[in-house]
């Protein structure tokens, strides 16, 4: 070098080489604190945290170093073992001990992170040292250990168990929640924790599984939905109390046998569809009454396919249009979901059905299936008897009329109508003693006995008959007889006949 460079001495060299270093690393400098300073320029730079120490023990500090404190430090005050911790998780060489032998002494401490652009300075003197914190991006909240502390306090007080198991099945750590349970099933948690969930289903899923556990009383058990977690050293078990979801289980599943009991001892067929038109519930008399095979039910047919099979089976009339028979349906439907829907069908069989459309909540029906085949019989028998007494009456030529313990009439014969030239029929319940007495006033001659007929056919309850002599308007002789009949009714007839003609007086001989 010294041929190319005949006046390059050695030491020059030299010089020259510590000055290149000297410069890279004040340009390196410049770089990291450049950013520093560009972003105090931007306003994004906050106060820095000052702590004051005198021999390691914090001895003051402004607000914002009291804010960092209070986020990573549980404990204050503090002294600088407790802080360094914190510290040298994000900067460099931070120092184990304060203090300087030496007179004053500064240094600068960078962050382990090439992105963070904080920094921290150092200045001790003697017994004494500032610490200044130039915090401008995000830091570690708290420490790890710190951290794990808090977390492990947290699951500690959790209120429901939580425990972590080994490889091998071994309890290693509990919660209080996991040793308070322990406690009420009569296990002691002495050396080691005791295995409480030991018929614990097998892991087939991440979804809970759920076990009981009995104590020393085995009518009571504790229900509980157990989340297993795998790591890499065992499982953490998470338990949930799941006694309030088991009763109300439970209580269903007790208010559903008894509805089911109670719908099977019911003469009346029940079928119900759920939202989706499925059939989901039926009794036993839905059977028998539509003779549909219970595993054609079990598989819960839609409603369009119950409604067929019944057509099959001549259990329901037949539409008069087959190609509207969807269409028909579709209508029942609605109609049962308004409650509009009752119906009678009377089958080919003689037998007489009555149908009824319920809505349900949820947008469920149900439809109810009654035999009334008895109820109608009962009632064409009892109305054929009553065409039967009609025609009767009907026959008699003599007029006659029965009215009610109320005063309203329910009999009258063609007899009567003709001659009082009036049709009661039309409106039995509204023709009273009263509409009748006016009718036969107008048509008789005033009597002083029309107040006593009235008061006779209201309230007699003699079987024995009573007369009352009237004319008619023209001069013809009428019979009123009343009598009192079964069930507090009152039987009234009426009778014409001619006006008996005076007897003469024989003319007396004379005896010449």
């Amino acid at each position: 070098m010294s041929e190319i460079f005949p006046d390059f001495t050695f030491v020059q060299g030299i010089l020259v080489i510590a000055l290149s270093l000297g410069l890279s690393v004040l340009f390196w400098a410049m770089g990291r604190f450049g950013k520093w300073r560009a972003a105090i320029a931007s306003g994004e730079q906050r106060v820095p945290a000052i702590f004051l120490f005198q021999h390691g023990v914090l001895e003051d500090a402004n607000a914002p170093a009291h804010s960092f404190l209070a986020a990573q430090l549980s404990e204050t005050p503090c002294d600088w073992s407790a802080l360094s911790k914190v510290l040298e998780t994000r900067f460099s060489d931070i120092p184990a001990v304060l203090g300087s032998a030496s007179g004053k002494e500064t240094k600068t401490h960078a962050a382990l992170v090439a992105t963070d652009t904080s920094f921290l300075t150092i200045e001790q003197w003697g017994a004494r040292s500032r610490i200044s914190l130039f915090d401008t991006s995000p830091c570690p909240k708290k420490s790890d250990g710190t951290q794990k502390l808090e977390l492990n306090e947290a699951l500690n007080q959790a209120p429901n168990p939580v425990w972590h198991s080994s490889d091998t099945g071994e309890i290693v750590w509990a919660n209080a929640a996991y040793g308070e349970l322990a406690k009420n099933l009569g296990r002691e948690c002495s050396d080691s924790f005791p295995e409480l969930f030991s018929n614990l289903p097998m892991q087939t899923s991440p979804e809970p599984r759920r076990t009981a556990l009995s104590g020393n009383n085995p009518d009571h058990s504790y229900w509980f939905d157990v989340t297993s977690v795998a790591h890499t050293d065992g499982q953490t078990h998470y338990a949930i109390d799941a006694n309030a979801i088991v009763n109300a289980e439970v209580a269903q599943r007790n208010f559903v046998q008894t509805l089911t009991k109670t719908f099977a001892q019911l003469s009346i067929g029940l079928a119900l569809f759920d939202r989706n038109r499925q059939l989901a519930l039926f009794n036993p008399a839905l059977i028998d009454l539509t003779n549909l095979p219970a595993d054609f039910l079990s598989s819960r047919p839609s409603l369009l396919s119950f409604f067929d099979r019944l057509r099959e089976n001549r259990v329901m009339p037949e539409p008069k249009n087959y190609s509207s028979w969807r269409e028909q349906i579709a209508e029942l439907v609605v109609a049962a979901t308004d409650d509009r829907y009752c119906e009678t069908w009377t089958l080919p069989s003689g037998v007489t059905y009555r149908v009824i459309g319920r809505p349900h909540p949820d947008g469920a029906i149900a439809l109810l299936f009654e035999d009334i085949s008895a109820e109608v019989s009962l009632t064409r028998r009892f109305r054929a008897e009553l065409e039967l007494s009609q025609s009767i009456l009907d026959a008699i030529e003599q007029p006659m009329a029965v009215f009610s313990p109320g005063g309203s009439m329910t009999f009258c014969n063609r007899a009567y109508q003709k001659f009082w030239k009036e049709d009661p029929t039309a409106n039995l319940n509204d023709y009273s003693i009263d509409h009748a007495i006016n009718t036969w006033k107008t048509k008789c001659k005033d009597s002083p006995s029309w107040p006593v007929i009235r008061q006779h056919i209201r309230h007699s309850t003699s079987k024995s008959l009573r007369q009352f002599p009237l004319k008619l308007s023209s001069g013809l002789q009428l019979n009123l007889t009343t009598t009192a009949i079964h069930g507090g009714a009152s039987l009234v007839l009426f009778k014409v006949s001619s006006p008996q003609p005076s007897p003469q007086k024989t003319p007396e001989k004379l005896v010449v």
